[in-house]
């Protein structure tokens, strides 16, 4: 069984656009933990504290391209989901 946005609204007396909005609001908070979660597992892993970081240990040879190889491109990945995700968090806080 689906519940619907109608059916909440009805039954807890609660507005579609009020669940919309925290809706959104939680999911945001939720993604951006997440992904925040996830990028401290490779900062502690490396010791850095950015991707620069990282870019930088392996430039100077301070880290093997092979401890690397999945964690630059993810924590790259990551580090820009997270910049979209707060941005957008940020504009839906505002509106």
């Amino acid at each position: 069984m689906t519940i619907t946005l109608e059916k909440i609204e009805r039954e807890l007396n609660v507005p579609k656009e009020q669940l919309l909005r925290e809706g959104i609001s939680r999911y945001l908070e939720f993604e951006l933990r997440s992904v925040h979660a996830e990028i401290s597992k490779i900062h502690s892993k490396h010791g850095i504290q950015s991707f620069d970081e990282l870019w930088t240990k392996l430039e100077r040879g301070e880290i093997a391209e092979s401890q690397c190889f999945d964690d630059l491109p993810r924590l790259e990945y990551l580090e820009l989901r997270a910049e979209k995700v707060q941005k957008l968090l940020e504009e839906h806080l505002h509106t």
